[in-house]
């Protein structure tokens, strides 16, 4: 069995999905910060609650992350040298993520140390007050607790937050030139149909981690997605069976689609005509022999699932930790969403469960036992004939 392409389809399903930086956060900038409501407040002192009236007088830096947002992780080092060099100023750090499992956070720090205060929200409450859908994202808070800015960490620099305590206006980058394309000046009408497709805008100008979606008003926008990923969408075939060269699972790019009177129907044929143009692409379907997964009942045995105690469906990975966390969940879910496209569901299990699965992350093969000796199930190897998309002919393009 090739392991490292089971555990290829089990990273990608989840990847692709974790790190958004959501541009039309409820929160606005002059206005007052909305409450925090904070539990478990970690590395703060002794009944701390972080409330606006605790921190009344002290500017803050707000960090929305999570320990499987890769993003997140990526930037912990960026924080914790700001949080370092502002450490005896009146300048708190704040990291708050939405995870239950207070104790995996814990051992993710042992790890990934974080300067300032590590905060779990209390029922989505402060997430859904902030307007927050994906993550990494950063709130600017000045000491009378005004938001003096929603951004993202990489645009957080020291400069910005000497202004922030000395009251100054915040100097970001500016992301359009003084005189803005056709279509983009200030009350400029709407465009009765748009298509653009541009090499990956860094997160400082876009606003937009890898994998970010903005789908709103009939406009839809994709960041940092590779050319193999945009290919799946268009043409509704799993990344795995795209066929194509290696750059085009490397090189990323952001791509838009603004249809008139919102119609979506037209957003593939437009995407595919567009893709075709820009790369001229040359492609064809192929049916081909694959390797898939099944997973199914041991012979014999009882699955060793626990019903769902908790409402509210979740299936999230965490990588650092190789742990599967569901609550909540099919199996036939597991199969598609967890395992990739080309694993199958043949259980014939239809309950609804609380999963927490562990293995080895450096052996990808102990999935498979963990899936046997943990859930009471079993993935075995086959092969059936599956649609692929073979792409003949790409032309490379310049990347930022």
């Amino acid at each position: 069995m090739n392991f490292s392409r089971l555990f290829l389809f089990f990273a990608v399903a989840f990847l692709r999905f974790s790190f958004i930086v959501q541009a039309n956060s409820l929160v606005k900038v002059g206005s007052p910060a909305p409450p925090l409501t904070l539990k478990d407040v970690l590395q703060a002192p002794e009944q701390t609650h972080g409330t606006w009236e605790e921190l009344r007088g002290t500017a803050v830096v707000i960090e929305f992350w999570a320990t499987w947002c890769g993003p997140c992780v990526d930037n912990i080092p960026h924080i914790n040298e700001l949080a370092e060099k502002f450490a005896s100023r009146p300048l708190q750090f704040i990291s708050i993520t939405d995870e239950m499992d207070v104790e995996l956070v814990k051992r993710f720090l042992e790890r990934h140390p974080i300067r300032g205060w590590v905060a779990f929200d209390a029922e989505e409450g402060t997430f859904k007050r902030y307007g927050i859908d994906g993550r990494p994202q950063t709130l600017l808070v000045d000491g009378t607790g005004i938001v003096r800015a929603v951004t993202n960490p990489t645009s957080v620099t020291q400069q910005v937050l000497e202004d922030l305590l000395a009251g100054k206006p915040l100097d970001f980058p500016e992301v359009w030139p003084l005189l803005p394309p056709l279509g983009l000046e200030a009350g400029a009408p709407m465009p009765l149909l748009q298509v653009l497709i541009r090499p990956a805008a860094p997160v400082s100008v876009s606003g937009f981690s890898p994998g970010g979606i903005n789908d709103k008003n009939g406009r839809y926008d994709a960041y940092g997605m590779t050319l193999r990923e945009i290919l799946s969408k268009a043409y509704q075939i799993p990344e795995i069976r795209i066929d194509a060269t290696e750059w085009c699972s490397k090189s990323r790019f952001d791509y838009s689609i603004l249809t008139p009177q919102h119609e979506e129907g037209l957003r593939t044929p437009l995407l595919k005509q567009a893709l075709e143009s820009t790369f001229q692409l040359k492609l064809h379907k192929e049916i081909k022999e694959t390797q898939v997964y099944i997973l199914r009942k041991l012979d014999g045995q009882e699955p060793k699932l626990r019903l769902a105690t908790t409402q509210g469906s979740y299936l999230k990975l965490r990588k650092g930790e190789a742990q599967l966390l569901g609550r909540s969940v099919d199996i036939a879910r597991l199969a598609q969403r967890v395992l990739g496209d080309e694993s199958f569901d043949q259980t014939e299990l239809t309950g609804l469960y609380d999963i927490d699965l562990k293995w080895d992350g450096s052996q990808p093969n102990s999935l498979i036992a963990a899936i046997h000796n943990q859930l009471g199930l079993e993935l075995v190897a086959d092969h059936r004939k599956l649609d692929h998309l073979v792409v003949d002919s790409v032309a490379e393009t310049k990347t930022w």
